[in-house]
């Protein structure tokens, strides 16, 4: 904190304590490098053109702000150019609520939007957001990284996305595909603890042209989205939950369930089996054990 001096109307001398490396609504339009503690009221937009980098070791608090009253924390980090995040196993690049008593919603997330060049992260800490990351007409990777305490872990659409070695736990949602046009690789993760671990919802638009599922008679992720080698299990409601509109077969193979025992591993999915209307999720064959490098390394 920074102590500057003010005079009131009484003439009296008074201390005012001003927040450092505080960013309000702000674009940027050059490259700049964060470091140590930053804070967030508002929204900070990177620019086309322009890289942030965030060094290892840095936290980064976003203030609750609530203009519209939705219960969602408006403040958030919005990359329209490129975002270099990455951390270190001992340093790690944490993304948190600035509130005293944090919780989820209280700020909007980390959005990569419509980005012409590749962002990375790796070794963050995504934690009380409304959706940790989300990804969305960008090409990105995550890894090494843990999202806990918010409600959704990851959020993506039409992107190409590596979500590799990652802890997802203790969300209300672990993973959500809302467009589902990949290509989106999910592996190596740990998806557990969540309400549902991996929500799939296809978009209101018609994706035939885009995968023709009925013509093929292959599942419609085949080259769009691959989901192999991860410990996907104990998850509240759902290990995997394939939502309205989401008619086709889903390929997710080789995966570790928790359990060695088809009809209990099918028991945490919702697909065709619980609904007529729904895709059915091709689970075998999966794996007979845990995988022990599934995870951050």
């Amino acid at each position: 904190m920074l102590s500057l001096t003010a005079c009131g109307l009484s003439g009296k001398t008074a201390i005012v304590e001003v927040e450092e490396n505080l960013f309000t609504d702000t674009i940027i339009k050059q490259d700049m490098n964060w470091s140590g503690d930053i804070a967030v009221r508002g929204v900070f937009v990177v620019g086309r053109g322009a890289t942030l980098t965030i060094e290892p070791g840095t936290t980064v608090r976003f203030y609750k702000i609530d203009s519209n009253n939705d219960q969602i924390g408006d403040s958030e980090l919005r990359v329209l150019g490129r975002i270099q995040a990455v951390g270190t196993k001992e340093k790690p690049i944490i993304f948190r609520s600035a509130e005293k008593n944090p919780a989820p919603k209280d700020w909007s997330y980390v959005l990569i939007f419509a980005s012409a060049d590749k962002s990375n992260m790796r070794y963050c800490h995504f934690r009380d957001a409304f959706t940790g990351l989300q990804v969305h007409f960008s090409t990105a990777s995550v890894s090494d990284s843990v999202f806990t305490h918010n409600n959704e872990g990851l959020r993506f659409g039409r992107a190409k996305f590596r979500i590799t070695n990652n802890l997802i736990e203790n969300n209300n949602i672990g993973v959500r595909f809302t467009r589902m046009e990949g290509p989106v690789e999910i592996t190596g993760n740990t998806i557990t603890g969540n309400r549902i671990g991996i929500f799939l919802v296809p978009s209101s638009q018609n994706i035939v042209d885009f995968f023709e599922p009925g013509r093929t008679g292959k599942p419609w992720n085949e080259g769009h989205l691959e989901v192999k080698g991860n410990n996907l299990y104990a998850n509240t409601d759902y290990d995997l939950n394939l939502g309205v509109k989401q008619k086709w077969d889903l390929a997710i193979s080789d995966n570790w369930w928790g359990t060695t025992e088809s009809s209990l591993i099918q028991e945490k999915i919702f697909d065709k089996m619980r609904d007529r209307e729904l895709g059915k999720a091709i689970f075998q064959p999966f794996l007979q054990k845990p995988l022990q490098e599934a995870g951050p390394r």
